[in-house]
């Protein structure tokens, strides 16, 4: 594997080599102390994962993880931070990982896990990551969905699969506090409507339908993880450690049965 470190502290950087020198999955490391030399870097050459410290001055980040996946849209990222406040904009990326200084070779290990174990999801365009974090990409490039209950909509739709969900479901899903009234059902069809106003902007709006009051996701037209996992896809299995849409407190359920699935055997 051919992996990138993008860090501006000098320390930082021997300490990241000396951390995977003992990876014999590693098989070339290139670091960098300025983003726009790792972009020049990957722009001329291959590279499987990046990982990239999240505040440095210049390119650096988020803004660094998108022109890397521009120029390399299958380069796989890896944030490596003292902060934890931008993990949502990480996943929104499709980031792979997300570790927190100070790290251990175990932290590095279970990533390049993950990205050993990461293929390609080419017969579909439509990619969902429901592990740790939710993200959606399309033909690679990641899904922005700017209002949180629409991004949550589609999660649960997610979740749900073929069942889908009615509108009674969906608010007492997404607004758990709210009564199952005339102004709610017609907030739940106005989030749905820009879901698919959404999807349909990005040539993806045949992915979900409703019928008979049902909302729900054709799950035969999307790549996921969860949907794998739930087939016995053991590879795609690897990539569970007890986090399944972690930002969501509703997923604890499927949570649950992926536990007893995977890790209580």
């Amino acid at each position: 594997m051919k992996i990138i470190y993008v860090d501006d502290e000098r320390p930082a950087l021997d300490n990241f080599r000396l951390t995977v020198a003992s990876l014999l999955e590693v098989k070339s490391l290139h670091v960098f102390q300025k983003g726009e030399e790792a972009l020049a870097w990957v722009t001329d050459n291959p590279v499987d994962a990046a990982f990239l410290d999240m505040e440095m001055p210049g390119l650096h980040g988020l803004k660094l993880a998108a022109k890397l996946k521009e120029v390399r849209p299958s380069i796989r990222i890896v944030f490596v931070t003292a902060f934890s406040n931008y993990a949502m904009n990480a996943w929104e990326l499709d980031a792979v990982g997300y570790i927190l200084k100070p790290y251990d070779l175990a932290d590095i290990r279970k990533e390049i896990n993950k990205i050993s174990s990461y293929r390609p999801m080419e017969d579909k365009r439509v990619a969902i990551q429901t592990i740790p974090l939710f993200s959606v990409s399309i033909d690679g490039t990641p899904l922005y969905l700017a209002r949180s209950k629409v991004r949550e909509l589609f999660a649960l739709l997610v979740d749900r699969g073929k069942r889908g969900i009615t509108t009674g479901e969906g608010i007492s899903v997404l607004w758990p506090d709210r009564e199952n009234d005339a102004a709610a059902q017609s907030l739940f069809r106005m989030t749905y409507k820009r879901l698919v106003d959404a999807l349909t902007n990005a040539d993806v709006g045949d992915i979900i339908g409703s019928q008979d009051n049902r909302r729900f996701l054709y799950v035969d037209k999307v790549n996921c993880d969860l949907y794998r996992i739930l087939e016995g896809d053991r590879q795609e299995a690897k990539k569970y450690d007890g986090q399944y849409m972690d930002e969501y407190s509703w997923a604890e359920d499927r949570n649950g049965q992926l536990y007893r699935m995977l890790l209580d055997k």
